[in-house]
């Protein structure tokens, strides 16, 4: 009877929950191998090559100049086409990248390989489509929803790390490479097909959040007011200030994430850690951000997002110092606990926000144009963080000037109030 029951409320599951799962699992896979997984493969490649930091810093941060690029158009093709064809297709393309990074051989071949092949693919099919995904098929529970995708992410670097660390020390980076790009298309391909849609729940004669009401005609679902939202077009949006105080607070922010993450593990090393135990340290730090992402959720739930996200900045800040002054592992575990609670804790929210400040039909759109904005400090921070490296042999000062940079956020999130509706926009 037990088992019966469980199978019974799977099937009768709201299709957007299934979203979820499909996004988290999608999300730990992407995160994990290609988010997390340029820390492990930092050291093997600089040993290899004999790149710079900076050099190689920056070839890992094209992620950022493609995601730019590629952020307004590739939003408007998901609005279009759907998260579901976008995210198959750029799998594919992701996994065909990877493939093609083993044959490099200069610097220049891996940014333009890594930087806009491989990057192409991810941005598109582990970010933007997933949490367009997500955000359409939820109101109420949007932030709950996003949240346990962004716990999958945050999973992919105590799992996905440690995994390619023990393949990169017994068999070399390449064969690492080949595993994630392999296992990327057998896993991920298939949640798409069948756990995704390209509509909202509207068009398939449902309801957001899986609500149900009594309705006379078909047409009446079009009246229902089920949340005080409103749908923004991408235009009135770039009009309020709302997203230009929002939008600056991200990008001081969002670099942060990336030069911890590529610089975290050659950090450890040089200070004498065990490769392994340096992948498992990155690996702690994503999961300490699980219960930041779940408590952040909430709090934007009950208090707003705006506020979520300003405790959030306050404990990365934090973080940061701690990190920039740590000598050994205790103190290092202290970055790891206050650094990842208030990194998780700002991902889900940050896409809540937006999804609150803006509404659901344009939101891919307008997430394109966060990350066309927020990529400068996505490519400055890491590459500014590697050639501090490279002249001093220290992160120190570039890390005390980054924290500086995130204490800013702060201030700008502060200002970025929800916007009053523009004259056309539409309730529903």
């Amino acid at each position: 009877m037990s088992d019966r029951s469980i199978v019974s409320r799977l099937k009768n599951m709201y299709f957007g929950w299934y979203t979820v799962i499909a996004g988290a699992i999608i999300a730990l896979w992407g995160y994990g191998s290609w988010y997390y997984g340029m820390s492990a493969l930092f050291t093997p490649l600089l040993a290899e090559y004999g790149w710079t930091r900076a050099q190689l810093s920056a070839a890992f941060s094209m992620r950022s100049i493609e995601g730019g690029l590629e952020g307004p158009i590739g939003g408007w093709l998901i609005d279009k086409y759907g998260p579901r064809k976008i995210t198959i297709i750029s799998t594919i393309i992701a996994c065909v990248g990877l493939l093609m990074v083993l044959f490099v051989r200069d610097i220049w071949q891996f940014i333009i390989i890594w930087g806009f092949v491989v990057s192409l693919g991810f941005n598109l099919g582990l970010y933007d489509t997933v949490n367009a995904a997500v955000a359409k098929w939820f109101i109420k529970k949007r932030g709950r929803a996003l949240s346990l995708v962004t716990i999958g992410g945050g999973l992919g670097a105590p799992v996905i790390v440690p995994i390619m660390t023990w393949i990169i020390i017994n068999y070399g980076w390449r064969s690492a490479l080949i595993f994630v790009a392999l296992s990327t298309l057998t896993i991920c391909l298939p949640l798409a097909w069948f756990w995704m849609k390209d509509h909202p729940p509207e068009h398939y004669g449902l309801l957001p959040d899986g609500d149900t009401v009594v309705r006379t005609s078909e047409s009446d679902v079009d009246d229902i007011n089920l949340h005080e939202e409103y749908e923004f077009t991408p235009k009135e949006a770039l009009r309020t200030s709302s997203f230009w105080f929002m939008l600056t607070a991200f990008a001081l922010s969002g670099g942060i994430t990336a030069a911890v993450t590529m610089h975290q593990m050659p950090y450890l090393i040089d200070m004498g850690i065990d490769p392994l135990a340096a992948a498992g340290v990155l690996g702690l730090m994503a999961t300490m951000s699980l219960p930041g992402r779940l408590v952040f959720a909430w709090v934007g739930d009950k208090w707003g997002e705006r506020t979520s996200l300003i405790l959030g900045y306050a404990f990365k800040t934090v973080g940061v110092l701690i990190w920039t002054a740590a000598t050994n592992m205790s103190q290092i575990l202290l970055f790891v606990i206050i650094y990842g609670v208030g990194y998780g804790g700002t991902i889900p929210v940050s896409s809540s926000l937006r999804a609150s400040y803006f509404g659901r039909k344009a939101y891919a759109t307008i997430t394109g144009y966060v990350t066309l904005f927020t990529a400068i400090t996505n490519i400055v921070y890491p590459v500014f963080a590697g050639w501090t490296y490279d002249a001093t042999g220290s992160y120190t000062s570039a890390f005390i000037i980054i924290a500086g940079l995130q204490a800013l956020s702060i201030v700008f999130m502060f200002f970025a109030r929800k916007p009053k509706p523009p004259a056309k926009a539409v309730a529903i």
